[in-house]
């Protein structure tokens, strides 16, 4: 449980994941390991998602505010975002 919120917290931080994905290999074995990393790298990815869409939109928007190309990108998501993600 410790290594799980330890994964994710370093993986929403976007720190290096190799060593902690070596290390659960080497603490756990290679398949509780595996399991392990995955279902920790799918929750991080879950909170990444909802920090991204809920906290950060306006910091992002602000970012890109004046580039046409994220700006372009970002009404197009908006209209048709599973076909524009799936293509990108």
């Amino acid at each position: 449980a410790y290594f799980s919120a330890i994964y994710s917290v370093a993986e929403v931080l976007a720190l290096p994941a190799v060593p902690l994905t070596a290390s659960a290999g080497y603490l756990f074995g290679a398949l509780p390991g595996t399991a392990t990393v995955l279902f920790s790298a799918t929750i991080a990815a879950g909170i990444s998602f909802l920090l991204g869409r809920t906290f950060l939109r306006k910091y992002i928007e602000g970012l890109i505010e004046g580039n046409p190309t994220f700006s372009a990108i970002d009404t197009a998501v908006g209209r048709e975002g599973f076909k524009i993600v799936l293509l990108l």
